[in-house]
């Protein structure tokens, strides 16, 4: 991203496209943080969406430095990110549709 963007002279727009494609990363870093206290369905959407992420966009983006200097080359760096939140929230929502129900106990 740094390579693609070092011909804009705007260091604002430089710094909000570094948050953009690194806010999918530092959700996961926090959401980890706080998910000791998580069932462990939702622990295990975490994981995964922790592992989909990761493969996902780093396979996106080394294919997008190999093919080189490129026309729209920013394409990639605006698309990725919201992919990988649809997956973020595709994990948290099966894990939330597949996950056992609590069942209520009945006073006694």
């Amino acid at each position: 991203m740094l390579r693609t963007g070092s011909h804009q002279r705007s260091t604002l727009l430089v710094f909000l496209f570094t948050v953009w494609v690194l806010s999918p990363f530092i959700a996961l870093a926090v959401a980890n943080l706080i998910a000791a206290s998580w069932t462990d369905a939702r622990r295990a959407a975490l994981y995964g969406a922790m592992i989909g992420v990761s493969f996902i966009s780093l396979s996106i983006y080394a294919l997008d430095a190999l093919r080189g200097p490129h026309p729209q080359a920013a394409f990639v760096y605006v698309v990725v990110p919201p992919g990988c939140w649809l997956l973020i929230a595709m994990a948290f929502a099966t894990a939330a549709v597949l996950a056992p129900k609590k069942t209520r106990e009945s006073p006694r």
